[in-house]
């Protein structure tokens, strides 16, 4: 096999496969064998505008580990893919995704770039149904903060350092390169002797109406909710995301078999916008999540409402011998549950291009 063939293959291997990236500690659930079901959770993926770039930023300014380059000064994109571009919906592109993890962990981040088909850049706000933002639990926020600011990052907290929050917690908001919101959270107990200067990874994201969300999370996908609250005038909320008049609401939720928690926040009292992306859209993200009965599950995500972006509205078959779809939740944030599928192929070959 040639070195561009590993390459590739181990590529695939890590966006679909999974592989290396579940928590150490998780244990799968144990639901009932013939209903769709969520047993854990896997990569979460920036859609950006040039892989290379937003990898050498991960691993300035955060310190991460990333794939060397080749020698040519440019990772390759990976040979067409009918399978994935069915399950995303981007026949005739050209794709590259890579990781970046943390060193001594399996905290990782994957960036995916999305070529050869029709795109925006969506300019993305804190506040706006369907923003999602990487929560990177740090050690020191002010250490981290320099040294994302000397690789480029924006402050967008106005007072350009961290905000104090009433549990002890200290916060501040960057941008990436791509313009991606990144909150550095120190914990009020942060362990002075951890190994590495990222301890722990969640997601936040806004949310239209937070009812419906975490009913669609709690009922379809079975993911425990927890931390639900009222809608409140919140001092360091407003401090770290700049909007002064806002009202917010907080709610978490975590799937069966992982440690990963996703919290939700609703605003009020600001104007937000809904975010209408397609997973080719830089600014996009998605989360994978590891199924049981993929096409019961899906069945039931449509009956909820949800949009299957996948050809044909249903779950596809994806390499290695596995079955997966994309699949909109109620703030256009992207979730891609798959599971085993022994009767699938396991590759289609491409056509040449």
């Amino acid at each position: 096999m040639s070195l561009m063939s590993r390459v590739c293959a181990a590529s695939v291997l890590s966006t679909l496969a999974l592989a290396g990236v579940t928590i150490a500690g998780q244990s799968p659930a144990a639901p009932d064998a013939g209903r769709g079901a969520i047993v854990g959770t896997g990569t979460f993926t920036a859609f950006v505008e040039n892989m290379d770039r937003s990898l050498a930023f991960y691993r300035d300014a955060f310190g991460m580990e990333v794939p060397a380059l080749p020698e040519t000064g440019e990772r390759p994109y990976n040979r067409a893919n009918p399978q994935l571009f069915a399950m995303f919906d981007i026949a005739g592109s050209r794709e590259r995704h890579q990781s970046a993890r943390v060193p001594g962990s399996r905290i990782s981040i994957e960036m995916m770039e999305i070529q050869d088909i029709a795109h925006s850049t969506i300019p993305l706000r804190v506040q706006d149904p369907g923003a999602a933002t990487l929560v990177l639990i740090v050690r020191d926020a002010d250490a981290m903060l320099a040294r994302a600011s000397k690789a480029g990052a924006a402050v967008a907290t106005p007072g350009g350092k961290p905000v104090a929050f009433a549990d002890g917690s200290r916060s501040v908001l960057v941008r990436d390169l791509d313009n991606r919101f990144v909150e550095l959270r120190q914990p009020a107990a942060a362990a002075a002797d951890a190994a590495a200067d990222i301890v722990d990874m969640r997601l936040s994201i806004a949310v239209n109406d937070m009812a419906q969300t975490t009913r669609v999370y709690r009922d379809v996908l079975g993911f425990t909710v927890a931390g639900e609250t009222a809608f409140t005038k919140d001092a360091a909320m407003q401090k770290l995301t700049g909007l002064g008049d806002a009202q917010v609401r907080r709610s978490r939720v975590q799937a069966p078999g992982s440690t990963l928690w996703i919290e939700f926040v609703e605003f009020k009292g600001v104007d937000r916008t809904p975010l209408r992306m397609r997973i080719q859209d830089r600014g996009a993200a998605r989360l994978q999540l590891r199924a049981q009965n993929v096409d019961a599950l899906v069945a039931d995500l449509k009956k909820a409402g949800l949009t299957i972006v996948s050809e044909g509205g249903e779950a596809v078959p994806i390499p290695p011998s596995l079955k997966g779809a994309l699949v909109a939740d109620p703030n256009n944030f992207f979730l891609t549950p798959f599971a085993p599928c022994e009767t699938c192929p396991a590759r289609i070959a491409a056509p040449a291009r």
